[in-house]
Protein backbone atom coordinates (compact mmCIF):
# COMPACT_ATOMS: atom_id res chain seq x y z
CA UNK A 1 0.00 0.00 0.00
CA UNK A 2 1.82 3.44 -1.41
CA UNK A 3 0.77 7.12 -1.20
CA UNK A 4 2.05 9.84 -2.74
CA UNK A 5 1.75 13.25 -1.13
CA UNK A 6 2.89 16.33 -3.24
CA UNK A 7 2.95 19.91 -2.16
CA UNK A 8 2.02 22.39 -5.27
CA UNK A 9 4.95 25.36 -6.36
CA UNK A 10 5.01 27.84 -8.91
CA UNK A 11 8.83 28.41 -9.11
CA UNK A 12 10.29 26.10 -6.28
CA UNK A 13 8.31 22.57 -8.32
CA UNK A 14 7.00 20.14 -6.72
CA UNK A 15 8.01 18.39 -3.14
CA UNK A 16 7.13 14.55 -3.88
CA UNK A 17 6.91 11.73 -0.45
CA UNK A 18 5.99 8.80 -1.25
CA UNK A 19 4.80 6.56 1.89
CA UNK A 20 3.72 2.85 2.52
CA UNK A 21 1.64 1.20 5.22
CA UNK A 22 4.30 0.81 7.58
CA UNK A 23 4.59 5.06 7.36
CA UNK A 24 8.34 4.85 6.07
CA UNK A 25 9.14 7.12 3.50
CA UNK A 26 10.09 4.90 0.69
CA UNK A 27 11.08 7.74 -1.89
CA UNK A 28 11.39 11.50 -1.07
CA UNK A 29 11.80 14.21 -4.08
CA UNK A 30 11.94 18.07 -4.04
CA UNK A 31 11.61 20.62 -6.59
CA UNK A 32 10.36 18.30 -9.57
CA UNK A 33 8.43 19.62 -12.72
CA UNK A 34 5.28 18.93 -13.82
CA UNK A 35 6.44 17.61 -17.01
CA UNK A 36 8.38 14.47 -14.34
CA UNK A 37 5.30 14.01 -12.43
CA UNK A 38 3.81 11.08 -14.66
CA UNK A 39 7.14 9.70 -15.53
CA UNK A 40 7.79 9.28 -11.13
CA UNK A 41 3.88 8.08 -10.93
CA UNK A 42 4.95 5.06 -13.50
CA UNK A 43 8.02 4.09 -11.19
CA UNK A 44 6.04 4.39 -7.51
CA UNK A 45 3.07 3.17 -8.63
CA UNK A 46 0.86 4.13 -5.94
CA UNK A 47 -2.84 3.25 -4.37
CA UNK A 48 -3.54 6.86 -4.02
CA UNK A 49 -2.24 10.48 -5.01
CA UNK A 50 -2.67 13.70 -2.38
CA UNK A 51 -2.34 16.93 -3.91
CA UNK A 52 -1.86 19.86 -1.82
CA UNK A 53 -4.03 22.50 -3.86
CA UNK A 54 -7.42 22.50 -5.62
CA UNK A 55 -8.30 20.51 -9.16
CA UNK A 56 -10.02 23.33 -10.89
CA UNK A 57 -11.82 26.73 -10.10
CA UNK A 58 -15.08 26.90 -8.32
CA UNK A 59 -17.86 27.04 -9.96
CA UNK A 60 -19.11 30.11 -9.28
CA UNK A 61 -18.63 32.89 -6.69
CA UNK A 62 -15.45 33.82 -4.48
CA UNK A 63 -14.60 30.20 -2.51
CA UNK A 64 -15.74 26.48 -2.97
CA UNK A 65 -18.46 24.99 -0.32
CA UNK A 66 -16.11 22.65 0.57
CA UNK A 67 -13.83 25.93 1.72
CA UNK A 68 -16.95 27.44 3.68
CA UNK A 69 -17.59 24.41 5.45
CA UNK A 70 -14.03 23.56 6.92
CA UNK A 71 -14.10 27.35 8.25
CA UNK A 72 -16.87 26.55 10.00
CA UNK A 73 -14.67 24.40 12.21
CA UNK A 74 -11.87 27.23 12.43
CA UNK A 75 -10.04 25.82 9.68
CA UNK A 76 -8.76 28.25 7.27
CA UNK A 77 -7.97 28.34 3.96
CA UNK A 78 -7.32 29.92 0.76
CA UNK A 79 -10.49 30.32 -1.15
CA UNK A 80 -10.88 29.26 -4.66
CA UNK A 81 -12.63 31.33 -6.77
CA UNK A 82 -14.16 30.68 -10.12
CA UNK A 83 -11.99 30.86 -13.46
CA UNK A 84 -13.63 34.33 -14.33
CA UNK A 85 -11.61 35.60 -10.92
CA UNK A 86 -8.99 33.28 -10.52
CA UNK A 87 -7.54 32.70 -14.06
CA UNK A 88 -4.03 34.42 -14.76
CA UNK A 89 -3.92 35.97 -11.60
CA UNK A 90 -1.05 35.70 -10.07
CA UNK A 91 -2.21 34.96 -6.77
CA UNK A 92 -3.49 31.97 -8.09
CA UNK A 93 -0.78 31.10 -10.17
CA UNK A 94 0.00 28.04 -8.07
CA UNK A 95 -3.70 26.85 -8.18
CA UNK A 96 -3.31 26.22 -11.71
CA UNK A 97 -0.02 24.64 -11.35
CA UNK A 98 -2.19 22.19 -9.29
CA UNK A 99 -4.61 21.75 -12.30
CA UNK A 100 -2.03 21.05 -14.33
CA UNK A 101 -0.89 18.35 -11.45
CA UNK A 102 -4.07 16.94 -11.74
CA UNK A 103 -4.36 16.62 -15.07
CA UNK A 104 -1.02 14.51 -15.24
CA UNK A 105 -2.08 12.49 -12.30
CA UNK A 106 -5.03 11.59 -14.42
CA UNK A 107 -3.57 11.25 -17.70
CA UNK A 108 -1.78 8.23 -15.76
CA UNK A 109 -4.85 6.84 -14.44
CA UNK A 110 -5.54 8.72 -11.62
CA UNK A 111 -8.63 9.88 -11.84
CA UNK A 112 -10.12 12.81 -9.56
CA UNK A 113 -11.82 11.94 -6.52
CA UNK A 114 -14.92 12.85 -5.57
CA UNK A 115 -16.44 10.64 -2.86
CA UNK A 116 -16.07 6.73 -2.26
CA UNK A 117 -12.98 4.41 -2.40
CA UNK A 118 -10.23 7.14 -2.57
CA UNK A 119 -8.00 3.58 -4.50
CA UNK A 120 -6.87 4.67 -8.12
CA UNK A 121 -8.15 7.96 -7.17
CA UNK A 122 -5.86 11.90 -7.23
CA UNK A 123 -7.60 13.77 -4.15
CA UNK A 124 -7.09 17.36 -2.97
CA UNK A 125 -5.62 17.68 0.62
CA UNK A 126 -4.62 20.28 2.78
CA UNK A 127 -1.99 19.86 5.38
CA UNK A 128 -2.93 22.29 7.85
CA UNK A 129 -6.11 20.35 7.81
CA UNK A 130 -4.81 17.85 8.36
CA UNK A 131 -2.57 18.24 11.36
CA UNK A 132 -5.53 20.28 13.15
CA UNK A 133 -7.53 16.84 12.69
CA UNK A 134 -4.78 14.46 13.88
CA UNK A 135 -3.41 16.68 16.05
CA UNK A 136 -7.29 16.89 17.73
CA UNK A 137 -6.68 21.34 17.67
CA UNK A 138 -5.06 24.42 15.94
CA UNK A 139 -1.05 24.63 16.57
CA UNK A 140 -0.05 27.01 19.23
CA UNK A 141 0.52 30.57 18.64
CA UNK A 142 4.45 29.99 19.87
CA UNK A 143 5.14 26.72 18.09
CA UNK A 144 6.03 27.24 14.82
CA UNK A 145 4.36 25.93 11.29
CA UNK A 146 7.17 23.29 10.47
CA UNK A 147 7.91 22.57 13.74
CA UNK A 148 4.32 21.62 14.37
CA UNK A 149 3.53 19.90 11.49
CA UNK A 150 6.91 17.77 11.95
CA UNK A 151 5.61 17.26 15.48
CA UNK A 152 1.85 16.27 13.97
CA UNK A 153 3.94 13.47 11.31
CA UNK A 154 6.22 12.20 14.33
CA UNK A 155 2.74 11.82 16.27
CA UNK A 156 1.41 9.60 14.00
CA UNK A 157 4.52 7.19 13.77
CA UNK A 158 6.24 9.34 10.21
CA UNK A 159 9.99 9.74 10.73
CA UNK A 160 11.05 13.13 9.58
CA UNK A 161 14.36 12.70 9.28
CA UNK A 162 14.55 13.20 5.02
CA UNK A 163 11.94 15.64 5.44
CA UNK A 164 14.52 18.54 4.98
CA UNK A 165 11.89 21.25 4.31
CA UNK A 166 8.90 22.65 5.15
CA UNK A 167 7.23 21.67 1.57
CA UNK A 168 8.75 18.38 2.09
CA UNK A 169 6.90 18.32 5.77
CA UNK A 170 3.52 19.14 3.89
CA UNK A 171 4.02 16.53 1.58
CA UNK A 172 4.11 13.88 4.20
CA UNK A 173 0.81 15.52 5.60
CA UNK A 174 -0.15 14.42 1.99
CA UNK A 175 0.49 11.17 1.82
CA UNK A 176 -0.31 10.35 5.32
CA UNK A 177 -3.63 11.63 4.66
CA UNK A 178 -3.78 9.23 1.19
CA UNK A 179 -2.50 6.39 3.28
CA UNK A 180 -5.42 7.03 5.86
CA UNK A 181 -8.01 7.02 3.28
CA UNK A 182 -6.65 3.80 1.85
CA UNK A 183 -7.08 2.50 5.74
CA UNK A 184 -10.56 3.66 5.82
CA UNK A 185 -10.28 6.93 7.66
CA UNK A 186 -11.51 9.55 5.01
CA UNK A 187 -14.24 12.37 4.99
CA UNK A 188 -14.41 15.05 1.91
CA UNK A 189 -16.89 17.80 2.88
CA UNK A 190 -18.53 19.54 -0.12
CA UNK A 191 -19.40 19.24 -3.62
CA UNK A 192 -17.80 16.92 -5.45
CA UNK A 193 -18.37 18.64 -8.89
CA UNK A 194 -16.34 21.46 -7.90
CA UNK A 195 -13.44 19.57 -5.57
CA UNK A 196 -13.72 18.03 -2.14
CA UNK A 197 -10.67 18.10 0.29
CA UNK A 198 -10.01 14.61 1.94
CA UNK A 199 -9.59 15.01 5.52
CA UNK A 200 -8.04 11.73 7.47
CA UNK A 201 -11.38 11.34 10.01
CA UNK A 202 -14.69 9.59 9.31
CA UNK A 203 -16.30 12.73 10.89
CA UNK A 204 -16.07 16.72 11.68
CA UNK A 205 -16.43 17.58 15.24
CA UNK A 206 -19.75 19.61 16.38
CA UNK A 207 -17.43 22.03 18.02
CA UNK A 208 -15.05 24.71 16.23
CA UNK A 209 -11.12 23.26 16.54
CA UNK A 210 -9.61 25.73 18.80
CA UNK A 211 -5.37 26.21 19.58
CA UNK A 212 -3.82 23.82 21.43
CA UNK A 213 -2.76 24.68 24.74
CA UNK A 214 0.36 22.07 24.80
CA UNK A 215 3.49 24.21 22.86
CA UNK A 216 6.03 21.37 23.59
CA UNK A 217 6.28 18.06 21.90
CA UNK A 218 3.19 16.58 21.10
CA UNK A 219 2.84 13.20 22.61
CA UNK A 220 4.48 9.93 20.94
CA UNK A 221 0.81 8.67 20.79
CA UNK A 222 -1.60 10.37 18.34
CA UNK A 223 -4.10 12.59 20.06
CA UNK A 224 -6.55 11.90 18.32
CA UNK A 225 -7.16 8.04 18.22
CA UNK A 226 -8.91 5.31 16.93
CA UNK A 227 -11.61 3.86 19.56
CA UNK A 228 -10.48 0.69 21.39
CA UNK A 229 -13.67 -0.94 21.18
CA UNK A 230 -12.63 -3.59 18.49
CA UNK A 231 -15.70 -3.35 16.36
CA UNK A 232 -15.05 -4.28 13.30
CA UNK A 233 -17.47 -1.51 11.95
CA UNK A 234 -16.36 1.23 14.49
CA UNK A 235 -13.53 3.55 12.35
CA UNK A 236 -14.96 6.36 15.62
CA UNK A 237 -12.06 8.97 16.19
CA UNK A 238 -11.73 9.38 19.74
CA UNK A 239 -9.11 12.23 22.27
CA UNK A 240 -9.96 9.20 25.18
CA UNK A 241 -9.77 5.92 24.78
CA UNK A 242 -13.36 4.80 23.73
CA UNK A 243 -15.71 7.02 21.32
CA UNK A 244 -19.00 7.67 23.50
CA UNK A 245 -20.99 4.79 24.66
CA UNK A 246 -18.11 2.43 23.10
CA UNK A 247 -16.56 1.33 26.41
CA UNK A 248 -20.29 -0.59 26.63
CA UNK A 249 -19.44 -2.55 23.33
CA UNK A 250 -16.50 -3.19 24.66
CA UNK A 251 -17.48 -5.01 27.81
CA UNK A 252 -20.11 -6.84 25.99
CA UNK A 253 -17.44 -8.38 23.73
CA UNK A 254 -15.19 -8.78 27.05
CA UNK A 255 -18.33 -10.62 28.44
CA UNK A 256 -18.24 -13.23 25.81
CA UNK A 257 -14.68 -13.83 25.56
CA UNK A 258 -14.32 -14.19 29.35
CA UNK A 259 -16.08 -17.84 28.50
CA UNK A 260 -13.84 -18.81 26.54
CA UNK A 261 -10.02 -17.49 28.28
CA UNK A 262 -8.64 -15.73 31.08
CA UNK A 263 -7.35 -12.61 28.82
CA UNK A 264 -10.56 -10.91 28.75
CA UNK A 265 -11.13 -12.12 32.66
CA UNK A 266 -8.11 -10.21 33.45
CA UNK A 267 -9.15 -6.93 31.44
CA UNK A 268 -12.19 -6.75 33.46
CA UNK A 269 -10.76 -6.85 36.72
CA UNK A 270 -8.15 -4.52 35.70
CA UNK A 271 -10.76 -1.99 34.06
CA UNK A 272 -12.66 -2.49 37.53
CA UNK A 273 -15.99 -4.15 35.55
CA UNK A 274 -18.03 -6.75 36.67
CA UNK A 275 -17.30 -10.30 35.28
CA UNK A 276 -19.85 -12.19 33.66
CA UNK A 277 -22.18 -14.54 36.35
CA UNK A 278 -21.28 -17.91 35.02
CA UNK A 279 -17.36 -17.24 35.39
CA UNK A 280 -17.07 -15.04 38.76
Amino acid sequence: MRALGIDVGVAKGLDLVVIDERRVALRVEPGIGVDRLGRVIGEVEPDVIAIDSPPNWATSGGSRLTERQLLECNIHSFNTPAAATGRGHRFYAWMETGFRVFRAAEKAGFRRYGAGEPRGTAMEVFPHATATVLAGCLRPKAVGKRTWRARVLTAQGVPTGDLRSGDLIDAGLCALTGLLALQGKHFAPGDPKEGVIVLPVVTLPAAPYRACTEQGPIAEAPLFRFCACDDPDCNELTRSEFAPGHDAKRKSMLWRLARDGRDATDELRRRGWALPPEVR
